[in-house]
């Protein structure tokens, strides 16, 4: 529409479907123009048919002027012109301007916009999938994600080596085509030729080379690799400081996708990375990330040809109950409950010094809480934990707690820092039910927001006496669980005793040894019965995360994955 802020003008002054008379002279005015230009304004308003725009030739005849939209009509349109053209940003803002019910009918009308469409683009097929996601300040460089959406669209533009597939405990060749090793501390792996990166250069075993010494000078990971060796462009060797045979399924991790180390260094790649994967990022800027399929790429194509997600406003987030589909489209939808592995926690300060230094202390304390009214969600989308692991939390979510007598704390005052993900994520409301518990005992607290990046550093170690957070499991849950329990940015294994951390150490190292998975599991839980024990620890809750999935679909594999998202590189249609 065109002369929309002049239209808004006469909407201030002129009420809709009402006709009256006025004349150039009082419309240049209101409209800040010429009273030429005010002619030319109102005929081409009136052949939009937006208004009626009536003159009369003579002397001393008004012409005739009737509004033939609302305020709230005018804004909507334009909004909605807006987003046709992709300028997202501007369009919430307008709707921002307009009434609740304007602003319902707009979102109404985007809802119908997103989803899978077909289209065309210079005579060939093109299948895009829009959806709005809510601007999460991004990070794509894999080495610095943080976030479950971070590690998804790290998935669909890198490539590891490697990829570990959850149903069936495998690991599937993606870079490297073959691995081997004889004795669990030197491995092999043989790379697949032919390999290009998005920009054009091909990928070689000096790609892998730099990017995990990046990753162990930048953040401290893969410290076990006490060499690198690179034998041809597509065959390289580690050598390991420990047997290790879960090393492969190490680098499975979003954090090893293989980048060009040239790129990896330009302050841009965490917005505009260039990685090996399906999809290339065609477009990030205030409007929508925009996704476009690697025509090139070495493996399976996958069959959508565009990913478009639109950066839309927190507020419509909650309107969402599904990050694909935003609601169920017809009664065949059916509602699924799918639990996000990983739980919240507290943990308890035990090396600062003060009065949860003491297990009599931290025992007394957090045997008395209660974990089921410290919810960050509503109280169907979270059940009690007593493990990280989902299943073992069910399984002894019968068994009876110990109550220990009351006590009643005098002058006793606690530090507590909430682990903070971005702004507005956090656990700040499981915190604060924590707080007032703890007022019940007679124990005044004081809760900070930590960004996650710097709740184990130097300062907050001696600063905090207890820790509030929560992990969310990768696709490789054990993998993903000794990553924490040996972080030295997570708050466990800093917080513990050098005793207590040397017999973590011990039995990492077991598992590490052990091919045979039952065991891994079963040694894994000794570490968690361990930090309990040790009143180290308090699992709280795990979420749960309501999803519709078609009963019956023309589209393949529309279901969430380990990141709650859909991979849009499974998606087709029949």
């Amino acid at each position: 529409m065109r002369y929309t802020e002049h239209l808004l003008t006469l909407a201030d002054h002129f009420e809709r479907g009402s006709q009256v008379e006025t004349s150039i002279a009082l419309l240049a005015g209101m409209l800040n123009c010429s009273e030429r230009h005010v002619k030319t304004i109102m005929n081409a308003l009136h052949d939009e048919q937006v208004v009626s725009w009536a003159t009369k030739r003579g002397r001393g005849k008004k012409p005739k002027l009737t509004l033939l939209l609302s305020k709230d009509d005018i804004l909507i349109s334009e909004a909605r012109r807006l987003a046709e053209t992709d300028r997202y940003k501007d369009a919430f803002a307008l709707v921002e301007t307009s009434s609740r019910s304007a602003k319902e009918n707009f979102y109404e009308w985007f809802t119908n916009t997103l989803g899978l469409s077909p289209g065309r683009e210079q005579d060939e097929e093109l299948d895009t999938l829009r959806y709005p996601f809510y601007d999460t300040q991004l990070i794509m460089d894999p080495m610095l994600i943080k976030s479950r959406h971070d590690a998804h669209m790290v998935q669909q533009i890198f490539d590891r080596l490697v990829e570990y597939h959850a149903e069936t405990g495998k690991l599937l060749p993606r870079i490297a085509h073959h691995w081997e090793t004889v004795d669990g501390k030197k491995w092999t792996f043989y790379l697949h030729k032919g390999i290009h990166f998005h920009h054009g250069r091909k990928l070689t075993s000096k790609d892998v080379q730099l990017t995990l010494c990046r990753l162990q000078k930048e953040i401290g990971v893969f410290q076990e690799i006490k060499s690198m060796a690179i034998c041809s462009e597509t065959v390289i060797q580690f050598e390991l400081s420990r047997v290790d045979y879960l090393f492969p399924r190490s680098l499975a991790s979003m954090k090893a996708s293989i980048i060009p180390i040239e790129k990896g260094e330009d302050d841009s790649f965490r917005s505009f990375p260039v990685g090996s994967g399906p999809y290339q990022v065609l477009c990030n800027n205030e409007n929508m990330i925009q996704l476009g399929v690697n025509a090139s790429y070495f493996s399976t194509r996958p069959w959508l040809d565009r990913i478009e997600i639109i950066k839309a406003p927190a507020e419509y987030e909650k309107r969402q109950h599904h990050p694909f589909l935003l609601n169920q489209p017809n009664p065949s939808w059916r509602q699924v409950k799918q639990i996000e592995e990983g739980a919240m926690f507290i943990s308890c300060n035990c090396v600062k010094d003060g009065p949860l230094r003491r297990i009599e202390i931290r025992k007394q304390i957090l045997e008395r809480l209660i974990p089921e009214d410290m919810r960050n969600e509503g109280h169907d989308n979270e059940f009690r934990a007593t493990s990280f692991v989902s299943k073992r939390s069910l399984e002894k979510q019968n068994a009876e707690r110990v109550r220990v007598p009351e006590e009643h704390f005098e002058n006793l005052t606690l530090k507590i820092a909430v682990q903070q993900i971005r702004p507005g994520a956090n656990h700040e409301k499981a915190a604060k039910q924590l707080q007032a518990q703890l007022r019940d005992m007679g124990i005044s607290s004081q809760l900070e927001l930590v960004d996650s990046t710097t709740l184990c550093n130097e300062d907050s170690l001696s600063t905090y006496d207890m820790f509030v957070g929560g992990i969310a499991l990768g696709n490789d849950e054990m993998v993903s669980l000794l990553h924490v329990m040996q972080s030295p940015s997570f708050p466990i294994y800093p917080c513990v005793s050098d005793h207590l951390r040397k017999r973590m150490d011990d039995v990492i190292g077991m598992i590490r040894c052990s091919q045979d998975n039952q065991t891994q599991w079963d040694f894994y839980f000794e570490i968690e019965d361990l930090l309990s024990s040790e009143y180290a620890i308090l699992f709280l809750n795990h979420r749960q995360h309501t999803v519709y999935e078609p009963e019956d679909s023309e589209y393949v594999n529309i279901k969430l994955n380990c990141n709650g998202r859909v991979d849009y590189r499974n998606v087709w249609k029949k």
